[in-house]
């Protein structure tokens, strides 16, 4: 979940600024110019990173194998079956980033050099190979039923901003998947898992939404 220093707080100390008709400090200003400008430019760039992803998907297709089959006990007890019928998982060599410097977006080039164990684009995730434990994929299931919550292009805007305001480790999205893999385990998981997913979800989007709205004048 969003802390109180969440993606929200600079753009509502901004706006509550205007509002009263007081001045806005000068950093603050700066930090919502570039905020805005970098929405614009994501905004841009969703055509080109939902066909990079589809293509990547494509190619890796015949390689996918649904979650249900790699029998994992836990994984059955958490989640519906139906969601581990339509997951997908793939092994790759390197966890892939989309090449976001190539779509205008430089600020999140350092993520291609990060070296990840697994990433979710839609319902299927990539794994790399060796690292392939119950609790990782169980990660990733939640990223799933985060990208069904939300859309592709709702949790792209939520994701990008989340990196961009507060980092990976801080970002709302990947808060909530390791707090949950904590839980998991743990084994003190809360009851009615996906919901939980999904309200924890909508709660970050409520967040999110005012921001991207305030700079697009779009959700």
């Amino acid at each position: 979940m969003i802390s109180d220093c969440s993606l929200a707080t600079t753009v509502v100390d901004i706006c509550s600024f205007r509002k009263n008709g007081e001045p806005v400090a000068p950093a603050l200003t700066q930090e919502m110019n570039t905020q805005a400008d970098i929405i614009r430019r994501f905004h841009i760039a969703l055509p080109q990173v939902r066909e990079w992803m589809d293509q990547f998907l494509d190619a890796h297709a015949d390689r996918a194998r649904p979650v249900s089959a790699l029998g994992f006990a836990r994984l059955s007890a958490c989640f519906p079956r139906e969601l581990l019928d339509r997951a997908k998982i793939v092994s790759v060599e390197r966890v892939p980033f989309p090449p976001v410097e190539k779509f205008g977006l430089p600020e999140f080039a350092p993520m291609q050099q990060m070296a990840f164990d697994g990433i979710t684009f839609k319902d299927t995730f990539f794994l790399q190979k060796g690292r392939a434990s119950e609790a990782l994929h169980f990660h990733e299931l939640i990223h799933v039923v985060q990208w069904s919550r939300l859309g592709v292009d709702n949790f792209l805007l939520a994701y990008a901003l989340g990196l961009f305001s507060v980092g990976y480790d801080q970002s709302p999205l990947e808060q909530m998947a390791y707090a949950l893999q904590r839980n998991f385990e743990l084994g003190t998981l809360p009851q009615d898992l996906v919901h939980v997913i999904e309200q924890r979800t909508d709660s970050i989007w409520s967040q999110v939404a005012p921001i991207v709205q305030a700079h697009s004048g779009g959700a």
